[in-house]
């Protein structure tokens, strides 16, 4: 018995030292045991509570705002609903009042005959995370905001200087539209928080402002480097712009299809535009097949194929997509 004791003694001395609250359940979902990280977060003593339906005495928020019932808690899914493992992230309302964003992380306990016996769950303050994510998402909407305005000044120099230097209209709605996707793009790629983009928002972003329900597109979800969404965005931006010119969106009933899927390790995409005039290839390449060519290829390595059949101008671009994961 004085063994016993004294190893429950070097148990909780062990778990008082960890900086998480930790807390244990029998397999009835009663609450057994709470080291005294628990009460230091949590700022009330622990609730031990009788069961997995009494959880609710842990009084905790989703991000929604909606109360986190009982079965919602990790202890109450692995122990009620079976589960080995669970998490949940909660606004917690601690004993005096404020709240906190902490991680809850449960596991199931087995004895040595696998049965479940009961479950443990860390408690791992977020609060310091959250307020640091808020502060982040206040300086990208900061800088999201004066990087638009530098590039309408942007825009507006242009506009004024071709003014004054006579320059064709054609060539001054080519920089101003370029200037602007380039924006769209640059305002895309400070909404992400990670390094990886969505091929699907780039093509909206680009496309729709110009080819509106003519467009079609066709593909799962991907993510874009972030080195190739802000060129992959121009030379979609440049492909529509020719066809208002020159292709399907020059004329009622054309359209242009966007699709994109990942082969054999390999992303590829297609241009394919339908119902348009008569296609014929150029006598010369200009800063817009610049871009979509050889740009393209040079940043991400891939191949481009421009194909000007009779049914319909066709780009298509092929990149190895296992480079692009690293």
């Amino acid at each position: 018995m004085a063994e016993l004791e004294r190893r429950l003694l070097v148990y909780n001395a062990m778990l008082d030292t960890v900086p998480i609250g930790v807390v244990m359940a029998d397999h009835q979902g009663r609450i057994i045991y709470g080291n005294s990280h628990v009460e230091e977060m949590l700022r009330h003593p622990v609730q031990f509570s009788d069961d997995y339906d009494s959880y609710h005495q842990w009084t905790s928020f989703h991000a929604d705002g909606r109360q986190v019932e009982s079965h919602e808690y990790p202890l109450a899914r692995i122990l009620r609903d079976g589960e080995t493992q669970a998490e949940l992230v909660v606004n917690y309302q601690r004993g005096d009042g404020t709240m906190m964003w902490m991680r809850i992380i449960g596991r199931e306990i087995v004895d040595e005959t696998g049965e479940r016996i009961g479950a443990t769950v860390a408690l791992v303050d977020m609060q310091n995370q959250k307020e640091l994510e808020q502060t982040q998402q206040l300086l990208i909407r900061e800088l999201n905001h004066r990087v638009k305005n530098a590039f309408a000044v942007v825009q507006s120099i242009i506009a004024q200087s071709a003014r004054k230097s006579e320059l064709p209209e054609d060539v001054t709605n080519a920089l101003i539209g370029r200037v602007g996707a380039y924006a769209t793009a640059h305002a895309r790629l400070l909404g992400i928080r990670d390094e990886r983009i969505g091929l699907a928002g780039v093509v909206s972003d680009t496309v729709t402002p110009i080819a509106g329900e003519r467009l079609i597109t066709n593909g799962p979800a991907v993510a874009l480097p972030e080195k190739a969404m802000t060129l992959m965005a121009l030379v979609f931006y440049e492909l529509a712009t020719n066809a208002t010119k020159y292709g399907a969106l020059a004329v009622p009933g054309g359209t242009v299809t966007v699709s994109w899927d990942i082969i054999d390790g390999e992303l590829h995409i297609d241009w394919v535009e339908r119902g348009g005039p008569m296609v014929v290839a150029p006598t010369r390449k200009g800063f817009g097949s610049t871009i979509i060519d050889r740009a393209l290829t040079a940043e991400t390595g891939g191949r481009v194929q421009l194909d000007y059949a009779p049914a319909g101008f066709e780009w298509h671009f092929v990149m190895n997509w296992n480079n692009s994961n690293d």
